[in-house]
């Protein structure tokens, strides 16, 4: 989780720290959560728009996988981020 967190944190994300479960719900880059994901889908990251969760514009990303999965997630969401929204970071 702490992996996940600061490099979201990093990226300039919007992020409460979890206190205790296997998601985190970030704040997406653009209003629409689900264009949010749309576009991560490109890179291969499954990311679930949270507006089902009573979180409209937050998305949820699981964390219950393997540290070297995690890691080699992360080089891919920061390529995505600097890739689509490069005026954010």
């Amino acid at each position: 989780m702490n992996l996940i967190y600061n490099k979201l944190i990093d990226l300039g994300f919007t992020v409460v720290k979890p206190g205790g479960t296997f998601y985190i719900f970030p704040k997406a880059l653009e209003d629409d959560a689900n264009v949010f994901c749309m576009k991560a889908k490109k890179y291969d990251l499954i990311l679930v728009p949270a507006d089902n969760f009573g979180c409209a514009g937050y998305f949820r990303m699981a964390y219950c996988i393997g540290t070297e999965k995690v890691i080699r997630s992360l080089d891919v969401l920061e390529k995505f981020v600097k890739t689509e929204y490069p005026e954010k970071y």
